[in-house]
């Protein structure tokens, strides 16, 4: 058996006190001081998938029932599925790196580097927006004019970024605590919004979930339009896997956490535009950012304020947690020779890898200078991709390892594995459909970068692999 198909074995067996045995021969240093508990974590996936409803907006613009339709349906069809992948594979393997660990266990070394190199492509290009979103909500509150200065917008975003960056230098715990402030402080104007405007909603309730499409605008058209937006406002759900070493008993404690959070992100996404639509029924008129003026439709200028500032927030957590998340893929890819060792290096005061988290925020820092005008579709097609082979693992390895200790197990069998797995697949295939009919450019120019890319770290790999020997 080669050096690699023994580790995975003994990986996949061993308990995980006895694992950091193994760490010794991954080279892999162990990772972090403090472990993060149920609440901060049940806020950290929160973020790494939602962030509250903001962005959610040009859903409406398909139909005011279509909108609440896929709000409802899409979770059970893709959020769902993740989610339940997650728990399964993340209680099974709790290893730092999380689905690239799957995905090498179940389908083999080449198909982790490839699950985890395009998720941190997808990781560039969606965290890299959240300065951006930072920065539009501060216009919002009147500050549009000196935002409008190329060099004021760029001290604004390294202003945001440096202090939550710093948090993440600062280990899980403090990066879990920060995003539960902030879901508390966020959430808390949207739920007086709900409070004020569910009963006339409730009242009104067939003007607000009709017409289910939009007049002259196909079905199909309609379903596509906000396919892609529901999709991406639903993804996210195996993200923090990638700390799995620094949770809090990860085997029991993430599963749980996965299945308290679908339920609040779901509630999160369908109360507060079911409770817009009575106050603002014209769909041309929920478009990104659009939260404070149908809060003020609601509750006056107090809620437009309280929602408007909740967007700054919202945007500050989603970075925390996203760069939590992905800032772990270079120090396990580094650990398995594709990227520097110098990725590996952890401070010495927190147990983090520093160098890891602060190279990715200069990358999200410098692609937070430039426009993405296709976000969503760029976002699903590269996670999507990753995803695929996620799914893959799940059903392989209850083929191969049925033995396998699974804390938490999907329960019907093989065929409900199976089941659950094709169901994000038909979803995926239907998006990448649509994206490349219309935006075949965008999807050529994905596959060029990710594939060119990492074949040069493959090579980076195998070029230190010779020198070693």
């Amino acid at each position: 058996m080669n050096k690699d198909g023994a580790n995975i074995s003994l990986r996949a067996f061993l308990s995980p006190t006895n694992r950091t045995v193994i760490d010794r021969l991954y080279k892999r240093p162990r990772i972090g001081r403090g472990k993060l508990g149920l609440i901060p974590l049940v806020m950290t996936i929160f973020f790494c998938v939602s962030g509250g409803p903001y962005g959610l907006e040009p859903v409406v613009q398909s139909g005011r029932g279509m909108a609440l339709l896929l709000i409802l349906v899409v979770p059970l069809l893709w959020a769902l599925p993740i989610a339940l992948l997650s728990a399964e594979l993340g209680s099974a393997i709790p290893e730092e790196g999380g689905y690239y660990e799957w995905v090498k266990q179940g389908v083999g070394p080449r198909a982790g580097f490839w699950c985890a190199w395009l998720t941190y492509l997808y990781s560039c290009v969606d965290v890299a927006i959240y300065p951006r979103l930072f920065v539009g909500y501060l216009g919002s509150l009147g500050f549009n004019t000196a935002l409008a200065d190329p060099i004021v917008n760029a001290i604004v975003r390294i202003a945001m970024v440096a202090p939550l960056t710093w948090l993440n230098v600062r280990g899980a715990v403090s990066a879990g605590n920060a995003s539960t402030m902030f879901g508390a402080a966020l959430l808390g104007p949207f739920v007086v919004m709900i409070a004020l405007a569910i009963v006339p909603s409730l009242q009104h309730l067939s003007s607000v979930a009709t017409p289910l499409i939009p007049a002259n605008v196909t079905l199909t058209s309609a379903f596509a339009t906000g396919l892609f937006v529901i999709m991406w406002n639903y993804l996210g759900w195996d993200s923090i896997s990638t700390i799995s070493r620094e949770i809090k008993d990860a085997p029991r404690v993430f599963p749980k956490a996965l299945m308290i959070g679908l339920p609040l992100v779901v509630l999160f996404y369908f109360l507060p535009v079911f409770a817009g639509l009575s106050a603002v029924p014209d769909s041309t008129k929920w478009t990104d950012g659009s939260w404070p003026s149908i809060a003020d439709a609601i509750g006056g200028s107090g809620l437009r304020l309280a929602v408007g500032l909740g967007g700054l927030l919202s945007a500050a957590g989603l970075f925390v947690a996203g760069l939590l998340a992905a800032s772990r893929l270079p120090f396990v890819l580094a650990a398995d020779g594709y990227m520097p060792a110098s990725f590996t290096k952890l401070n010495s005061q927190y147990g983090t890898p520093a160098r890891a988290i602060v190279a990715s925020a200069v990358i999200y820092i410098i692609l937070s200078s430039f426009s993405f005008e296709q976000l969503a579709e760029v976002d699903v097609v590269l996670y999507s991709s990753a995803l695929v082979l996620e799914f893959w693992a799940l059903v392989r390895l209850r083929r191969t390892q049925p033995e396998l200790h699974r804390p938490f197990k999907i329960k019907g069998g093989f065929v409900a594995v199976v089941t659950i797995s094709l169901f994000p697949m038909v979803l995926i295939v239907a998006a990448v459909f649509q994206m490349a009919m219309s935006s075949w450019r965008e999807m050529l120019g994905l596959a060029i970068l990710a594939i060119s890319t990492g074949l040069l770290l493959q090579r980076f790999r195998n070029r230190a692999a010779k020198h070693e020997a």
